[in-house]
């Protein structure tokens, strides 16, 4: 049998280039200013129960969506009002190991994040939501690096999408409250 080495070569060089993980996402809110909110504080609230066994993978990892939360709210959304509370309450915040025949590897981040503006009686004056789902394929034979790369850059992802449509929802939510301070 004859081998034909250039098929050969490049069937290897595409194999190693299919088993890389692209790390170089970055949070793409960091270079953004704050979106100054007409309460007096921000607070972030959990309302979902974490998965910690297969399919989830959050304990997994160091870096969770739910830190990806907290440090997007403490980026991107600042008080700045007298009196009431922007409360984000986040109703799910998952990274899922998803079965799949055909992609030996599949993660996907799952997020639901709202924020209220409530007055100080306690009324809800306006509210932005956004769901989030993002999910990314590796070979099944990556690493524990690797994997823990996978995740990060989903959780990234997440996050960064979670920026986009939060901000268009706030920007929806000013047009008829006044969630920005009076100047």
């Amino acid at each position: 049998m004859k081998i034909n080495f250039p098929i050969l070569l490049l069937g290897l060089i595409l194999a190693a280039c299919a088993s890389r993980i692209d790390t170089n996402v970055k949070p793409a809110y960091e270079s953004k200013s704050q979106i100054p909110l007409n309460a007096a504080s921000v607070l972030v609230k959990y309302d979902f129960n974490p998965t910690v066994k297969t399919p989830g993978t959050d304990h997994l990892f160091s870096r969770s969506l739910t830190q990806g939360v907290e440090r997007w709210v403490n980026a991107r959304l600042r008080p700045a009002g007298q009196f009431g509370i922007a409360q984000v309450t986040v109703r799910d915040a998952s990274i899922l190991e998803l079965p799949d025949y055909q992609t030996p590897e599949k993660f996907e981040g799952r997020l639901d994040v709202k924020i209220a503006l409530i007055d100080q009686r306690g009324t809800v004056i306006a509210q932005a939501e956004a769901k989030v789902k993002r999910a990314k394929t590796a070979p099944r034979n990556i690493s524990e690096e690797e994997r823990r790369d996978l995740t990060n850059v989903v959780v990234t992802e997440v996050i960064n999408d979670l920026d986009k449509q939060m901000e268009e929802a706030i920007l929806k939510m000013a047009s008829g409250v006044p969630i920005y301070p009076s100047r």
